[in-house]
Order: structure tokens, then sequence, then C-alpha cells
């Protein structure tokens, strides 16, 4: 241990962050002080925690980790005592098969490692962590685990962490526990915060990469202030409760501005709570980035420039149709077109486009304001949502008038946007003329690089995605979870499309008021490629679980 606690040293001495005069003052503390020698720099003040863990991790190849953003996996907390775990300084996070991750601020401690090794019978795995932060996760985890077990509440097969936030409770400004809330939440990278009251608690759980997750719970006595910060931000009537509303409002982080889109909808034990967070910076991704393959973004690079008709994009909430569609517009957006926009609501702001909001209480619904865009003197239209006939038909008149229009419209599949506009009673003549494409698409989760793991698919498992005649398939990879991808499996998202471009025999079955399912054949045997095709892509390319294919494509 001399040896390496020597190195360490001469590794803080060499990083410039500390002197040789400063090494032996810190050297004299450890000893005083029975301490080790990293705790002994942060006492004297010569560095932070932070920047000792980033020498420690540059030094040791260990990686940092920021608990603050962690959800520890919850049977790990049954495998390492609360004492063990405060006398070392230790947080453990979780384990997989035979081995254990535990966060330390101390790497070189070799004792503690023999004596976790020996205790849980499993081999260690080292991350690094502030010594503060852990002495936080102890008692924020562990405390939630004595809260659930007094309160009674643990339900068997319930799976995912249940925490009661040390920071969000009756002795904290409210204020405070609300931004961190919010700033917790862009962290991790969610799409929508969900407040939910329960019967003796409330849980706060994150949509990350399309999925629900749960990180904490607040006490049912903090409910009432914290619901009621929210709904002063979104300009909200505080004091209704008894029926939904809606607010919005924005959040700084940093140099970043967020919209906070806030729903709220009354139950019986009490309001719960959505926000959808709209971060700008990820809503401007360019188009070839968004995960089209090749053939598909060239046709669809085709499409978007013609000079008119209707260009849909399909796909249930949550897919991903507005950031295609603001990707598309950003491609076309010249000096020399008057590209206009009417949304509800408008989700990101795009430069040198003409952007409107749905307002309902003023009149401004998405056919009023469609009719007074026409008198704009367009040549690009941009509707959020084909939502009822009188919309669909304003359209249609645009797109016969020699505008391009594009919109968003709810169907399983690209075909089923052609049957769907007929139901509605457009007429086919109409919709065979002026539809120039359909897009739809889905949000697939993409496995955490990191630790993947490869396994050989079974003749069965193949044969349910219809692969057949396949010597020597490659090895499908399935989730397994670590540090990198907070123990998920999975860790970012990528598009899988499907487009349609009606050819002269589509739109002689359009015009014959043929089913989605004859519709989509002839669509294949022209060349189009399926959701499913495109998603088993990922799947043989070793980026994303079979599980996942199933998750987000139809049978």
């Amino acid at each position: 241990m001399a040896v390496e606690k020597k190195r360490l040293g001469d590794a803080l001495v060499q990083s410039g962050k500390l002197d040789e005069e400063q090494l032996h003052e810190a050297l004299r503390y450890k000893e005083e002080h029975n301490t080790y020698l990293g705790k002994a720099v942060v006492s004297l003040g010569f560095m932070t925690e932070k920047e000792l863990v980033e020498v420690l991790s540059e030094q040791l190849g260990i990686p940092y980790l920021n608990l603050v953003t962690y959800d520890v996996q919850d049977d790990v907390l049954r495998l390492v005592d609360e004492k063990f775990a405060l006398r070392h300084k230790i947080m453990p996070l979780f384990f997989i098969e035979n081995s254990i991750t535990v966060a330390t601020a101390d790497p070189l401690n070799v004792q503690m490692v023999d004596e976790l090794s020996q205790m849980t019978g499993m081999e260690v795995n080292l991350v690094l962590a502030t010594e503060s932060d852990i002495e936080k996760a102890i008692d924020l985890f562990y405390g939630a685990a004595r809260y659930e077990e007094q309160a009674g509440k643990g339900r068997p097969g319930e799976k995912g962490a249940t925490v009661v936030s040390r920071e969000i409770d009756q002795d904290t400004e409210i204020i405070e526990a609300v931004n961190m809330l919010f700033h917790e939440a862009i962290k991790v990278g969610a799409s929508d915060i969900h407040i939910e009251p329960r019967e003796k608690d409330l849980r706060i759980r994150f949509r990350v990469d399309g999925v629900l997750q749960q990180h904490y719970t607040v006490p049912k006595a903090s409910m009432a202030p914290l619901i009621s910060r929210i709904k002063i931000l979104a300009d909200m009537d505080i004091a209704e409760s008894r029926k939904p509303q809606d607010g919005r409002f924005s959040y700084i982080v940093g140099d970043n501005k967020v919209d906070m889109r806030t729903s709220t909808f009354p139950t019986a034990n009490g309001e719960k709570v959505v926000l959808r967070i709209l971060d700008e910076s990820k809503g401007k991704i360019e188009l070839h980035k968004l995960g089209f393959e090749d053939k598909v973004l060239e046709k669809w690079r085709e499409v978007i420039h013609l000079p008119n008709g209707i260009i849909l994009v399909s796909g249930p909430t949550g897919s991903g149709k507005t950031t295609t569609l603001y990707a598309t517009l950003n491609v076309i957006n010249t000096v020399g077109v008057n590209i206009m926009t009417i949304e509800d609501p408008i989700e990101y702001r795009l430069d040198n486009i003409n952007q409107g909001q749905v307002n309902t209480k003023a009149g401004l619904t998405f056919a009023a304001a469609l009719r007074s865009m026409l008198r704009q003197d367009p040549d690009i239209i941009m509707v959020g949502e084909m939502r009822d006939v009188e919309t669909i038909e304003l359209a249609i008149r645009a797109a016969l008038t020699g505008h391009l229009v594009f919109s968003t419209i709810h169907t399983n599949d690209a075909a089923s946007c052609f049957t769907r506009m007929l139901d509605m009673g457009i007429d086919s003549y109409l919709v065979s003329s002026t539809v120039r494409a359909v897009l739809a698409q889905r949000l697939i989760r993409l496995l955490c690089p990191r630790c993947k793991k490869p396994y050989p698919p079974s003749q069965e498992m193949l044969n349910s995605i219809n692969i057949r005649g396949m010597d020597k398939p490659p090895d499908f990879f399935k989730p397994v979870g670590c540090v990198h991808c907070r123990n998920s499996g999975y860790f970012g998202r990528a598009g899988v499309y499907e487009l349609l471009i009606p050819n002269e025999e589509i739109s002689t079955l359009i015009n014959k008021g043929a089913t989605a399912s004859i519709i989509q054949d002839a669509a294949v045997k022209s060349g189009m490629i399926t959701l499913r095709e495109a998603a088993l892509y990922y799947v043989l390319s070793g980026k994303t679980s079979i599980d996942e294919i199933y998750r987000v494509t139809l049978a």
C-alpha cells in the first residue's frame, strides 16, 4: 500500500494540483489523523473532492460517476451492510452474476476490497465518486430501504429502486427541491417527468429513451407545496384541483433554455402532474443523424424538394415525428422560400421560419390558422397534425394550388394513412393526387456499447423474425447494465423508418378504396423497406436487442 500511496502522491504533483511541500504536509496530516492521502489533501484545502477524483480517474483508469443522477439497484443493498458501507465510505451500485460494482473515494483501499469480496463471494469492481456524494447516497438509498420496510409498502416482484429523497422533504425550501427535480431530469436526458400521488407518498418517474424509470419518492406531506410550486411556474390556478389544467414555462440550465409543457390531472390520491421537457438543443438534430438508412434518406431528400403536394409523417406519440419535421424544414429552409407553421404547441424555435401556435380560446384552430396562412403567400406550410376533416381538406386545397404541405398523422404504418383519410370522408381521387409520400417512424433504444453481451440466436428466434437460410447467423446482443447506461442496458435511441412513395399502382389501389394491407403489399413489391426490416438491421448489426424490436414494431 505504501508504494501505491506514493504513486498517488506523485500523480497529484505531476497533475499540477499539488506541490512537493503540500504533498509532505498532506502525508503528515494522513498519519496524524489516521486517514487516507486523498482525504488529507481535501481536508487541508489543497484540492476539491471533484479535482481529486478526476486525477485519480485519469491516473488509475477508473471511471468517475456522479452519484446524484444514479439509480441504485434495489437488491444490491441487501448484499452490503449499511455499517460496512459507512465505515469504508463506499456505495454499492449493482451486481451482475458474480461481480459487484461499488463507488468509492479511495480506490487504493485493498483491505476494503478484500473484505467486501469475502463478504459477498463476488469479484469487486470499483468506480470513483466524491466522499460527500457517497455519504449522501448511503443516507438516501439505505434510508429509503428502511422507509419501505417500516411503511410495509414493498410489492413482490416490483422492479426498480424506490428512494425517499433526503433533499426533498419538509425541511427544504420547496423552490430548491423543485429546481433539483428539474435539474436531475434534464441531466439524465429525460423527455418527461411524472409526479404521481399514491396513498402514502408521491412517486417521481422520468421517461428516459422512451421508457419510464422510477427515481425516488417524496413524503406525502411535501405533495401540496411541490405541486403548487409547479403550478405557479406554469401560470395555473393553484386553488383548482378538481379539473385538469395545462400550462408552460421555461427553465434555464447553464446556457441552455428548456421549455416545460405542464399538465395536471385529478386522481383519487391527488393531482398527477406530467411535465414534457422540450430541450431546444435536442430538437435541432441534423437530418442525416436521425438514423435513416442511406437509400431511404436519399428518397426522402428527393420528395421534400417537390414543388407541391402533401408529405405526412406518421407514428405514435413520442416517436420523434416533430423532430423529423424540424430537421426536414431546416434542410429546405432557404432565403428564397416562405415557410410557415401552425403547431400545438411550438416545441422548438426555428430560425427564419414563421411559427404559429394553436389558441382554441381565441378561435385559432389548425383549420382557421391554415385558412389565414394561405393569404400570407407561403411556399411551404407545416401543420402540426391532421386531426379533423376540415384541416385535411384545407391542406389538400393548398397542395392543389401549388403549395408543399408537411404534417403528422397518427397511424401504425405508412399504408394506413391513406385508409385513415378515406375513412374520414376525403375523396379518394383527392388523396391519391395530393399525397406525395408517407414516412412512418419509431424510436428504437440502442444497446449500451460498454456492457452489451453477445449470444447465439436460436432457430426459433430467427424464425420468429423471418430470418431463414442463414448458415452462420451473426451473434445477437442483449442488455446487461453498467455505470455508463445507469444499469438499464441501453444508451441512446435512433429512428427506424418506413417510406411509402405512391406509384401508379398504389394510386390506383387508393382510388379503388383498397385496404391498408393491400397497399402495404404493393409498396413492399415496389421496394419499400418496412419498419420491421429497418429495425432488424439494428439487431443484425448488434446495435439493439430482439426484445426492442418486439417492443416498438408490429408483429
